[in-house]
């Protein structure tokens, strides 16, 4: 797992010094974002995961072949 730190911490501040946001360079954002699609794909596997499951057991599956003949019967 990775971690994440700044280089240097830099606050916003409001007009009474209260801090309101905090500064990311872009190196730490754009890892934070890529954690965050990573994190979403995640949620979407589990979610889905067990209904899958049932379907493939209950023979409700079609093969990589069959949908590729079907797409092109339907293309012509």
């Amino acid at each position: 797992m990775k971690t994440w730190a700044a280089k240097e911490e830099q606050f916003l501040t409001d007009a009474q010094g209260k801090r309101t946001g905090f500064l990311l360079d872009l190196q730490t954002y754009e890892s934070l974002r890529e954690a965050e699609e990573a994190l979403a794909d995640i949620r979407a596997y589990d979610a889905t995961r067990d209904r899958a499951h049932s379907e493939i057991v209950g023979g409700q599956f079609s093969t990589l072949a069959a949908y590729r003949t079907g797409r092109e019967r339907k293309g012509k």
